[in-house]
């Protein structure tokens, strides 16, 4: 019996994306993906209007949901269309869509969840354009990220994704901030719940005001990421945490 094709299935979280939208799409290496969705997120310029035209199945949020927000509703609309593999990437240009296909590699090998990883050379965001002053705590941050979690990957506050349907099925996303913080959340939830997780180098380019959120935004986002790995550590002692229950557990 032949085995049945994985459907592969891109999400553009998009918000005030009307400048890079159109270059990124028409290079996106579509040959490699089953379909692509994008999801506005009540921006204020032309993003949903130019994935209309440029033909992708776009939604556009009412009202702004915030980072997270529209993060659970792009993967709910993914599986919802069937997707077996979830590729998440930003149409901003951020983070280059080369290394799709090692992530898929990946997956076909038996991982579950795939990052991309920035610091296969030290200092590869660096001389992509990062700002100093973000890339140290984010290298400071991974070292504390690796120990306390411990599992040892990179890079776990990038942007680059891949997500199995098997691996969305077991955590309880829903339960997730509605900020930047879902993403580490993620991570953590993804560790407890003993996923198999793996990386892939991924470039990054940034450029203008992708050099780097503000410095408010980045300590706010540090500190939450404390928060998370406290609740993790308590979870793993035997206290029940919402964050760390399965979907079948969640309330």
């Amino acid at each position: 019996m032949k085995e049945k094709k994985s459907k592969i299935v891109v999400i553009f979280l998009a918000y005030n994306a009307s400048k890079t939208l159109e270059k990124f799409y028409l290079e996106f290496p579509k040959k490699f993906v089953s379909d692509i969705i994008l999801v506005d997120d009540a921006s204020k310029d032309n993003t949903f209007k130019i994935a209309k035209k440029l033909g992708i199945k776009s939604f556009r949020n009412p009202v702004n949901l915030g980072y997270g927000g529209n993060m659970k509703r792009a993967l709910n609309l993914a599986l919802a269309s069937g997707a077996n593999i979830v590729i998440d990437i930003h149409p901003d240009g951020e983070y280059k869509p080369s290394a799709i296909p090692y992530a898929i590699k990946k997956i076909e090998s038996g991982a579950e969840f795939v990052l991309g990883n920035r610091f296969t050379n030290f200092y590869n965001p660096l001389t992509s354009g990062m700002y100093i002053w973000k890339w140290l705590p984010i290298r400071l941050l991974n070292f504390l990220d690796t120990i306390i979690l411990g599992i040892n990957l990179d890079d776990f506050h990038q942007g680059f994704r891949v997500y199995t349907k098997k691996m969305l099925e077991r955590i309880n996303y829903q339960s997730n901030s509605n900020n930047y913080l879902f993403s580490f959340e993620l991570i953590a939830q993804a560790v407890y719940h003993k996923v198999k997780i793996s990386q892939v180098p991924v470039e990054t380019s940034y450029t203008g005001k992708k050099r780097g959120a503000s410095l408010i935004n980045s300590i706010k986002y540090s500190m939450g990421t404390f928060k998370v790995l406290l609740l993790f550590m308590m979870a793993k002692l035997g206290f029940r945490i919402q964050l760390f229950q399965s979907k079948q557990l969640s309330v």
